[in-house]
């Protein structure tokens, strides 16, 4: 019934088989939704790897970010970087972030820039639109590492993944 990559329905038709890299068919390629989260405490500098044999299409990523008292300004950035951990991409909020504040930053691929806190409190940071294979890392930091080891960040990425 079949030739190399292709299928012949009963009519004649001829029809491409998708498979992996291993030559097994894909049944069902699909993309789902699904929310990485590192809501980990005292910690300004994280990183969320694509899982093994899936890749991703980040669809927002919502940064939560509580500066303690230690003076300094924090600027948050998202990071892309291989599975060598060569930076690959870098993407940086457009304002600092002062001491003893929470501020929430949203990085997603659509709209224009926001060039100052909105409320008070909220960032909007548009982005390309990103798209990762298996091994690749997200990290998500403070550039001046203020007080890395007190400052609180809290991770939600948004991605469609397929495996």
């Amino acid at each position: 019934m079949s030739a190399g990559n292709t299928v012949k329905d009963g009519t004649g038709t001829m029809y491409w088989l998708l498979v992996d890299s291993e030559g097994r068919q894909i049944i069902n390629d699909a993309w789902s939704p699904s929310l990485k989260v590192d809501e980990a405490a005292n910690d300004s500098d994280k990183s969320i790897v694509v899982t093994a044999s899936y890749e991703w299409k980040i669809q927002w990523i919502w940064v939560e970010f509580t500066s303690t008292a230690s003076a300094g300004d924090r600027q948050i950035v998202i990071e892309i970087q291989d599975s060598a951990t060569d930076v690959i991409f870098q993407m940086r909020a457009g304002l600092v972030q002062a001491a003893s504040l929470t501020r929430y930053y949203l990085f997603a691929p659509m709209g224009a820039e926001i060039v100052t806190f909105r409320d008070t409190d909220f960032l909007y940071v548009p982005m390309p639109p990103i798209h990762l294979p298996a091994s690749y890392i997200v990290r998500v930091y403070d550039n001046n590492a203020v007080d890395d080891a007190a400052d609180d960040m809290i991770i939600q990425m948004m991605v469609q993944e397929r495996d």
